[in-house]
């Protein structure tokens, strides 16, 4: 390596390869735009020292003259800042430097240093390293290659991966082994990079030697019951020791050192199924709204993820400003690879508004009463007559006569708040705003049922007589979208019946307006719907967080046997699209012919086409498995197995899940049991991509010698005009 003399010097020889368009930089906590000069003692060598740089190094978003470089440098007793050297080649020995800087690794980040390197070639490959100045020699991370995106007029085939789901707790991340012997031009990451709890029992669990501590526990949040509890991410700590403990797992190293990472976040970056700065862990018990968690979740996902997004500040520098974050914050972006192919990068979570159905809805509550529902089907041409039968009978339990009805019923509700944990005055709260309005009788002769089992007979109080209940109008509660529980999210957030939310959300949508179900805001989409249309790319590519694909489990067929009220159709996951299912219509009103979708967060591999609004064209998408997270089928058994409705019906039904989806229309391939990466290829006829589908058992035990084989692998190409599917045996 060249010994620098001077500061001078080293402004010099940098102006001067700069003016040969070969360099420009712009970087966060930069402490020069020029090296530190060499201590005169020692030898300059260079020394290998991965183990200073744990998280070992990364480079991302790509483009055709510019890339971000980052590494986190780290050593027992470290304090202060430290100045690293960042160096960039085109050779792997390093033999002529095209970067030689010097930067600071700032505490106050957690010693990570991003570098935003411009003045690039287009589609070239680039290796680059970072060194520590030690006695006189330099401690040097590993060397990292990079390659920049293709010039707009290339016309090179461009091949990456996709990934979604790397859940460390209890798992392994195996089924990025295979990726390591591919040429990629780039890895895109649709999304929980990071799981922010410690051993959800729902969905973590696994080998004993992955498993997290959190160092600042007093900082988390403590969740489950007594005797097995966990905790949640909550500190900027708690947030950092999560992506330093994924980032040092040794395949996710060779990963980001080996390929250019693309990525956006969904939910477990900061919160499960979480919808701006709120959470859902309680299910509506208590108010989880926490701006300062959301920014603590951002700042540590910026400091360690190689993502360019401006959040620094002036001039493009690449710190993190924290009043640039939430609710400031813009994620979504654009990157183009050649001539052929355009990514439109996504954010689903800072935007969105919250679920249709309330966690905390009680069950008998009328949200669509008999005015509702008239107004809602005369617009169809449909009298309120001929649809009465199909809704529930509901009282205005106000009225006088009606009165006994609800004193018990408010005492009934404020025992069940008290059992769920809710205090007695909050009981109380509660149960008085429940018990009064619009109450469907069946719900209500349920809890009168449970009432008279609890008194002595003097104290009980007759149901409700059929002849009454024959008498009242009709309307949509709670329960006939599958909200049975006074907390919780089935019948919110998974398992809501089909076709009564496909009303709700209808009616939702007249009454609220558009917003209610606008999940990427109004600047976004229009950023999204201007820039798609003025992409002179073939493939247009939206990346979402979760998928657009319906998702229904069918259980009307008179085999199966279910019994009613099961025996209908389900919407299996509505926190992803199929909650917002005017604002997917919109979405898709607003996309060009031939777009493509890359989804993930389902953990499981989806593949289907739809026309769009008007026959203007078509969307095809593929929605990518987890890397190493539970799979959909096993966080629907266990999300099932805490209902006691759902219990005996999933227990009998969740093996043959694959087959019961509905695979009709927009849907075409299901698969919810295998982990695995989609990798992909574009040229200028073709886009096609390979699901690759691994054992499940495979991430449950640490990597072997040789990078497994798919069990399955399932290939979908486009043309533009055509989808075609290809399944291998497995």
């Amino acid at each position: 390596m060249k010994r620098l003399t001077s500061r001078r010097e080293a402004l010099r020889i940098l102006t001067v390869a700069a003016s040969a368009g070969a360099l420009g930089l712009s970087g966060c906590d930069s402490s020069s735009n020029s090296p530190e000069p060499t201590p005169q003692d020692g030898s300059g060598a260079i020394i290998p020292a991965e183990a200073s740089f744990p998280q070992g190094i990364a480079s991302g978003d790509p483009r055709s003259d510019a890339v971000v470089l980052w590494t986190r440098f780290f050593e027992a007793g470290q304090a202060g800042d430290v100045s690293l050297r960042l160096q960039v080649s085109t050779s792997e020995n390093f033999a002529t430097l095209l970067v030689n800087h010097d930067f600071n690794a700032r505490a106050a980040a957690d010693w990570c240093l991003k570098v935003r390197v411009t003045g690039l070639t287009a589609g070239t490959r680039y290796f680059y390293r970072f060194l520590r100045a030690r006695n006189g020699d330099f401690l040097a991370s590993a060397t990292g290659r990079t390659r920049t995106a293709r010039a707009i007029t290339d016309a090179t085939p461009v091949k990456f991966a996709s990934l979604s789901c790397n859940d460390y707790i209890g798992r392994y991340f195996t089924t990025l082994m295979p990726l390591m012997n591919e040429d990629l031009d780039f890895v895109l990451h649709l999304g929980d990079a990071i799981y922010e709890t410690t051993g959800d029992p729902s969905f973590q669990g696994g080998a004993a030697a992955r498993s997290i501590t959190f160092d600042d526990r007093a900082g988390a949040i403590t969740l489950g019951a007594a005797g097995s509890t966990y905790q949640a991410a909550k500190s900027l700590d708690n947030y950092r020791q999560l992506h330093r403990t994924y980032r040092n797992d040794a395949l996710m190293r060779q990963l980001y050192q080996r390929f250019p990472v693309v990525a956006i976040w969904d939910d477990h970056e900061f919160s499960d199924d979480s919808w701006k700065a709120m959470g859902t862990y309680r299910d509506g018990l208590f108010e989880e709204l926490d701006a300062e968690r959301r920014r603590n979740a951002e700042q540590a996902y910026f400091e360690f993820m190689p993502v360019d997004t401006e959040l620094g500040g002036s001039q493009g520098a690449l710190g993190v400003d924290r009043a640039q974050l939430y609710p400031n914050t813009t994620m979504y972006r654009k990157l183009r690879f050649g001539r052929d192919l355009e990514l439109f990068l996504t954010d689903y979570r800072s935007y969105r508004p919250d679920h249709l159905i309330p966690e905390d809805a009680f069950p008998g509550a009328v949200v669509m009463d008999r005015a509702a529902l008239t107004q809602f089907f005369a617009a169809q041409g449909i009298p309120y007559a001929a649809i009465r039968s199909q809704f529930s009978p509901y009282l205005d339990i106000d009225l006088p006569q009606y009165a006994v009805y609800k004193q018990v019923l408010q005492a009934t509700l404020t025992q069940a708040y008290l059992n769920e944990g809710v205090d007695l005055g909050q009981a109380a709260l509660r149960a008085q705003n429940a018990a009064r309005g619009n109450v469907a009788s069946t719900i209500l002769n349920s809890l009168l049922a449970q009432y008279n089992a609890a008194v002595p007979p003097a104290q009980q109080v007759p149901l409700l007589p059929a002849a009454l209940i024959a008498t009242l109008d009709t309307g949509m509660a709670w329960y006939t979208l599958g909200k049975t529980s006074l907390f919780g999210s089935v019948g919110s957030r998974y398992f809501v019946v089909e076709p009564t939310f496909k009303i709700y959300a209808a009616w939702i949508h007249q009454t609220r307006g558009a917003q209610a179900q606008n999940a990427f805001g109004d600047v976004q989409l229009d950023w999204l719907a201007n820039q798609m249309a003025a992409s002179t790319a073939k493939w247009k590519v939206l990346t979402s967080s979760v998928s657009t694909r319906p998702l229904v489990l069918d259980l009307t067929a008179p085999a199966l046997g279910v019994p009613a009220p099961f025996n209908q159709r389900f919407l299996l996951n509505v926190d992803q699209w199929d909650g917002f299912p005017q604002g997917r219509q919109a979405l898709f009103a607003r996309l060009p012919d031939a777009t493509i979708i890359l989804s993930g967060d389902l953990h499981a591999t989806l593949l289907g086409s739809s026309s769009l609004p008007g026959d203007t064209g078509m969307v095809v998408e593929v929605t990518t498995p987890a890397v190493s997270s539970a799979s959909f089928r096993t966080l629907l058994a266990n999300t099932a197995a805490n209902d006691p409705l759902l219990a005996p019906l999933a227990a009998s039904l969740l093996p043959a899940l694959d087959q019961l989806i509905a695979q009709e229309g927009e849907l075409e391939y299901v698969q919810t049991t295998r982990p695995g990466h989609v990798l992909i290829t574009s040229n200028a006829e073709l886009f096609e991509a390979n699901v690759r589908q691994y054992d499940p058992a495979v991430v449950l035990a640490p990597p072997p010698a040789n990078a497994p084989a798919p069990q399955r692998e399932v290939r979908m190409r486009f043309d533009g005009v055509l989808v075609e599917t290809e399944f291998q045996p497995g």
